[in-house]
């Protein structure tokens, strides 16, 4: 299984986010507020997030931006960070 810290990196320069200031300016407009060097630790494996919220909140700016195309690139992107997979309502929201 890809680590988050690889999906991340992955997903969000397919998204077109070149610096993570970037990403994290979108992640703001969805009411989530964290410093630049949060994003960093995720990129290099040594945090990750533990809000299953917040990764469903990633996940619906990756989708928006066509990062993340089909429901097995979600739920891995999910379950790299130990959250399991898309419940059906999750599905029904996101996809």
């Amino acid at each position: 299984m890809k680590k988050f810290s690889e999906l991340f990196k992955k997903y969000r320069l397919r998204a077109e986010f070149e610096t993570v200031s970037a990403f994290g300016n979108a992640l703001a407009k969805k009411g989530y507020q964290y410093e630049e060097s949060t994003f960093f630790h995720w990129q290099k494996g040594s945090r990750m997030p533990s809000s299953r919220h917040l990764v469903l909140t990633i996940l619906e700016i990756f989708i928006e931006r066509e990062a993340i195309r089909t429901m097995d690139e979600a739920n891995t992107f999910l379950a790299s960070a130990g959250l399991g997979y898309l419940t059906e309502l999750e599905k029904n929201k996101l996809l």
